[in-house]
């Protein structure tokens, strides 16, 4: 099953959440990986929730769901009231994350088909100080929690930083049993740029996690430990940076070109369908990240598509993945013609004083200018929409009827004009 990793509950504007779900519906995936930070959606007191991110992701989900997409939703970054210090992202209590899963799962029922217990908190970056049973008490207080809300929902184990087994196996003695629905990894590659072919050796027989397919170590982990459940891959991908990697420099995340990135990802692909324990796979990510201040930043190259929606090859790689069919060409539309409607003053109007000018233009190719005129002489240029000003000069004319106008250009040197006939009063 074909998933991607989009920003939709990321900040992004209104506009790019639309632009965003066009080109998902065109991709062919049908699933996404949304995401919640627990931080700015509860930031303060518990229950009390921040308006603005609670709609942002509220309409991610809804545009979502008509388009037909199913989600897995992952929840992490606990806020100062329930971590304690600003130098924490874990809460102290598993029941209060749990308890903030819970409200998750109940509101989004029906809709959001997955959630997953945080991200990777195998690493300091998302689980201060990490360690496997301090993660499974909060496994095992989340799990019931969000069956509680949805029984429907399906409960994913934290993806770790690659395939991490022996955290897997760590957790599976701390009593991680039964307390999930689906296992989770993120195969990336050592380096960031290995084939999904390349295997390097662990040094005991095993696969190193920082290969691609060691993610069959875990499914070994899993069936010794007799839970044969689905592995989700909800991260893997490949950055286009031209970044290297050096490890002596502490430069891990190396780039691939785009060509190779296309190619890796259609063999990753190729080698999932090999294995029928794999669930849904999620490319990290579906866009590059528009935030970042360097272009070549890796962790902002991970994109399918570039910042501008641009399709880098990846994109049709995953098209011809998920078997879509080509979008049918779309015809131009026909030229806007170039328009202009006086809105003030309006046809009648008597004035003493001061005069308004409004008015609203349109063309296909923009607009460059609109002019205001007063019985044929030119008083006011507005470049910028929104079109209108005031003149006081209007009081000094005489008394009686005038005739005010509008006149719209076009980048083209076209005009277009309306008018409107007004009394000067005494």
């Amino acid at each position: 099953m074909i998933g991607v990793v989009p920003d939709l509950t990321w900040g992004i504007s209104n506009a790019d959440q639309d632009r965003t779900i066009v080109a998902l519906r065109e991709s062919g995936a049908k699933w996404v990986r949304l995401s919640i930070d627990w931080r700015l959606n509860e930031p303060a007191v518990p229950g009390v929730h921040d308006i603005w991110w609670t709609a942002h992701v509220d309409r991610a989900v809804e545009i979502s769901n008509a388009a037909g997409l199913n989600m897995l939703m992952v929840v992490y970054d606990a806020p100062v009231w329930a971590s304690g210090s600003t130098a924490r992202n874990t809460p102290r209590n598993p029941a209060d994350y749990a308890r903030f899963m819970g409200y998750i799962a109940n509101r989004y029922r029906g809709k959001i088909k997955a959630y997953e217990v945080w991200n990777e908190p195998n690493i300091e970056r998302f689980w201060t100080n990490p360690n496997a049973a301090e993660y499974t008490r909060m496994l095992q207080a989340t799990y019931p929690a969000v069956k509680t809300a949805d029984p429907a929902a399906t409960v994913v184990f934290g993806g770790p930083s690659h395939a991490d087994y022996r955290y897997i196996e760590a957790a599976y003695a701390a009593g991680a049993k039964g307390y999930f629905d689906a296992m989770a990894v993120h195969p990336y590659t050592y380096c960031g740029t290995g084939a999904p072919d390349t295997i390097n050796s662990g040094g005991d027989g095993r696969i190193d996690k920082g290969s691609f397919l060691s993610y069959r170590e875990v499914r070994k982990t899993m069936l010794a430990q007799g839970d044969d459940k689905p592995i989700w891959m909800t991260e893997f991908g490949w950055n286009t940076s031209t970044v290297a990697c050096d490890p002596a420099r502490g430069i891990w995340q190396g780039g691939v070109s785009e060509a190779a990135q296309a190619s890796y990802l259609a063999r990753a692909y190729e080698l999932f369908a090999a294995d029928p324990y794999v669930g849904p796979a999620f490319v990290y990510n579906f866009r590059n990240n528009y935030w970042s201040g360097d272009a070549n930043d890796p962790e902002a190259r991970y994109g399918l598509l570039r910042t501008d929606f641009s399709r880098k090859p990846a994109f049709e790689a995953l098209r011809a993945a998920a078997g879509a069919t080509p979008p049918a060409p779309v015809e131009p539309a026909p030229a806007a013609p170039l328009t202009v409607t006086l809105t003030a003053p309006t046809e009648g109007l008597e004035i003493r004083g001061t005069i308004t000018f409004a008015a609203t233009a349109s063309a296909d190719g923009g607009i460059a200018r609109v002019v205001f005129a007063v019985d044929g002489r030119a008083i006011k240029e507005v470049t910028v929409a929104p079109y209108g000003s005031r003149w006081t000069g209007f009081r000094r004319l005489r008394v009686g009827p005038h005739v005010v106008e509008a006149r719209a250009y076009d980048r083209a040197g076209q005009v277009a004009t309306d008018s409107a006939n007004v009394t000067k009063l005494p």
